[in-house]
């Protein structure tokens, strides 16, 4: 539960997007639930710059959190449910916004837009009316019911030219990343941001990638529209990195996740010194670099903290690995030391879970090899390339995997905005052909659809969401979802103007 004063805080922070009427489960953006606890928001689809959010009205509502964390939604989720509803019934308006300006009101269904209908889901023709309209006369036409009656409603949109096939070309990418890096910027606190998910460990995390998002748009401890926020993130993180970890002292099971933490402040620091041009490696990075390497397992692999098996019964996930990894490299990249048998381990163990596509399967356990995914195998991809593995048979088959799935999303697992984030950088490290598959293959979809009136991109339900009743991104909070999506658009800029030269492997 909050304390008084951060509640009174964040309702200063975020009352200008309450409606009146509308009672805090309902309100924007999506991350407070009723009471002001964060991180209890519903999965409900965002509807672009229009600032709206949606449920599907032929899907029976969300209902009470469940004690494992989970909402009451009936029906499980498959593939097609990826294209979006059919009939979309409108649960939170963003005060002010164009939607709302427009007169669109609670509990409107939404059945198409312009001349179209959402007859084979709702998705891709909001994108494209979206981009349409910024992109010529700011003029979209939403066809609702409402009390069961049909109408249409014309909502004014901001004139921002054309979309390019793909945000990397052109004034709309940096009209987005800019937007989104001062967003994250007004919502820093003390150096980091609140505690929406796995306590300070979580808030360490999302600091990381918000900072990775400046350093993506430009900004270094030296120079740069964000260089104050940069040097706050970093003593925010090294003082959390210290802070005991409450998750892992819950009655008696070992809930200890830090190694996520450990994982993203090596990336971070790590770019933060290239951005710098900074020589010698610092002892705090040398110092997290030594801890991920202690942390290895047996087998080589990485689990969520230290301490063995966690509350569920497991050790290893290789999504977490592959964060180890990038960090190792980067830690490398700056000076550190790195023990190269931790190293071997760790590729050896990802390619024991490999099918012979290169595809990084989840684990070694059974039913874990072979299940070859994009967020996994990007991530670890990335890291060999930064370590100089460059040229071994098991980083050139990850490498194929990499281009032939960089737009297989929908195909990742707990979080989908992870996946979306190591994909974004394989595409720009692979290059201009994975750019354009990795955007047309549905993201640039999806990006459209995750922009919001003030800046922050939100997050999307899922078929794994909608069948887990539950979605990691919103438990994260849009920090989470507006950091990973600032920093794809960082990786896609032009060289010398921000990105990252070491994650993305393009140091000389």
């Amino acid at each position: 539960m909050l304390s008084f004063l951060r509640r009174a805080a964040l309702a200063a922070l975020l009352g200008s997007t309450l409606l009146p009427g509308q009672q805090a489960g309902e309100n924007w953006p999506f991350g407070v639930a009723a009471g002001g606890e964060l991180g209890g928001g519903l999965d409900l689809y965002n509807l672009g710059a229009i600032g709206a959010k949606a449920w599907d009205a032929d899907r029976p509502e969300p209902g009470p959190r469940g004690a494992g964390g989970q909402r009451t939604v009936e029906g499980g989720g498959k593939q097609d449910d990826d294209a979006g509803p059919k009939r979309l019934v409108v649960r939170a308006l963003f005060g002010g916004g164009p939607a709302q300006k427009a007169g669109l009101r609670l509990g409107d269904v939404i059945t198409g837009v312009d001349q179209t209908t959402f007859a084979d889901g709702c998705s891709l023709p909001l994108a494209t009316a979206l981009q349409r309209a910024e992109a010529q006369d700011g003029k979209l036409v939403l066809r609702i019911e409402r009390d069961g009656k049909p109408q249409t409603l014309a909502v004014k949109l901001s004139k921002l030219g054309a979309h390019a096939k793909t945000p990397e070309a052109g004034r709309m990418r940096q009209q987005l990343l800019d937007d989104a890096l001062d967003w994250l910027a007004k919502r820093q606190q003390g150096g980091g941001f609140p505690e929406t998910l796995g306590g300070s460990n979580g808030a360490v995390v999302q600091t990381c990638l918000a900072g990775l998002a400046w350093i993506g748009g430009g900004s270094s401890l030296g120079k740069g529209k964000h260089k104050e926020q940069l040097a706050s993130a970093q003593q925010f993180v090294l003082r959390g990195l210290e802070a005991p970890d409450r998750m892992g002292d819950t009655g008696g099971a070992n809930w200890n996740q830090t190694t996520w933490g450990y994982a993203h402040a090596a990336i971070f620091l790590g770019e933060l010194q290239l951005a710098g041009g900074g020589k010698k490696p610092s002892a705090d990075l040398q110092r997290i670099a030594d801890t991920l390497c202690a942390r290895q397992e047996l087998s080589g692999g990485y689990g969520h903290g230290p301490g063995g098996k966690n509350a569920l019964g497991y050790i290893e996930l290789n999504i977490l690995a592959a964060y180890v990894a990038c960090g190792l490299s980067l830690a490398q990249q700056c000076g550190c030391k790195v023990d190269a048998a931790v190293v071997d381990k760790l590729f050896g163990y990802a390619e024991e879970s490999s099918g012979n596509d290169g595809g990084v399967g989840y684990a070694t356990g059974p039913g874990q090899r072979g299940m070859g995914n994009i967020g996994r195998t990007a991530g670890t991809w990335l890291a060999a390339l930064g370590l100089g593995r460059g040229d071994e048979p098991y980083t050139q088959r990850m490498a194929k995997y990499a281009r032939d799935h960089i737009a297989d999303l929908m195909g990742g697992h707990a979080s989908l905005q992870q996946h979306i984030l190591l994909a974004g950088l394989a595409a720009s490290a692979l290059g201009k052909e994975a750019s354009v598959a990795y955007w047309s293959g549905g993201l640039q979809r999806d990006l459209t659809l995750a922009r919001a009136p003030d800046g922050s991109l939100q997050p999307r339900p899922w078929h794994e969401s909608l069948q887990l009743q539950s979605n990691t991104d919103v438990m994260c909070g849009e920090v989470w979802t507006t950091a990973s999506w600032a920093i794809v658009l960082g990786a896609h800029g032009e060289p010398g103007k921000g990105g990252f030269p070491g994650w993305c492997a393009r140091r000389k």
